[in-house]
């Protein structure tokens, strides 16, 4: 296991990872607007449309972090499923921390990250 942890390239998943939430901050972000903005003219309850805003910010996740994952895993020569398992990984916790310091984690919200 260690000789396989030193031949990852760790450089290329950090930055591919950050690089990753970044995106999909913006995206969600780009996208939650409108689509709140439609839904509120549709006169649906704030909490349906920030609920539906949520899980469309966790689908754009998902999608554009297995789509890293693969770019990443396609660029190193060796180990390339650990490469893409830890862009993976690493966009879990960093999500995982940075929304534990701007909102209180319910148990439905940890079982996202799962």
């Amino acid at each position: 296991m260690k000789a396989r942890l030193s031949q990852v390239r760790w450089d290329l998943v950090l930055k591919t990872a950050v690089l990753i939430y970044a995106a999909t901050f913006i995206l969600g972000i780009a996208l939650s607007f409108p689509l709140l903005a439609a839904l509120d003219s549709a006169h649906l309850s704030p909490d349906s449309a920030t609920q539906a805003s949520s899980w469309i910010s966790t689908l754009l996740v998902m999608v554009v972090t297995g789509y890293g994952a693969l770019w990443v895993a396609h660029r190193v020569d060796r180990a390339a499923l650990l490469h893409g398992f830890l862009v993976g990984l690493v966009v879990a916790v960093l999500s995982l921390l940075l929304d534990a310091l701007f909102r209180p984690l319910t148990p439905v919200g940890l079982l996202l990250y799962a």
